[in-house]
C-alpha cells in the first residue's frame, strides 16, 4: 500500500514507484469456487492501488483473507475492483487453477 514520503509524495510500498496511483477503491467483487454468486466487499478505509505494478493483487488477496466469509471459501479466481471514479479492472488469479473433470 501507499506510503508517504512526508513531502506530499506518495510511494508504492511494493515497487517504490511514486505518485502513480488509482482513484480510492469503492468495491472489490471475489469470485472463487466455492461461491454460487460472487461477493462484494466494501474497504472501510479508502485504498488506492498502485498503477506502476500489480499491487492490485496484493489487495485483493489482503481484502479476502480480512473477511470471514472469503477466508473461509478458499482461494479466488477472480475479482472485479470498481474505483471511486466509476472506472474497473478485471483481475485474473495468477496462480495456476486446477481444471475439473466433468462426466
Amino acid at each position: 500500500m501507499p506510503e508517504s514520503t512526508g513531502e506530499d509524495r506518495v510511494v508504492c510500498g511494493q515497487c517504490k514507484s511514486v505518485g502513480t496511483f488509482s482513484e480510492p477503491v469503492s468495491v472489490i467483487v471475489v469470485f472463487a469456487p466455492a461461491f454460487q454468486k460472487p461477493y462484494p466487499l466494501i474497504p472501510g478505509e479508502d485504498y488506492c492501488v498502485c498503477t506502476a505494478c500489480d499491487a492490485i493483487y496484493r489487495l485483493v488477496d489482503s481484502a479476502v483473507a480480512a473477511h470471514p466469509l472469503t477466508r473461509s471459501a478458499g482461494s479466488w479466481t477472480r475479482a472485479i475492483i470498481v474505483f471511486s471514479d466509476g472506472r474497473g479492472a478485471d483481475v485474473r488469479a495468477k496462480r495456476r487453477i486446477a481444471q475439473l473433470a466433468l462426466a
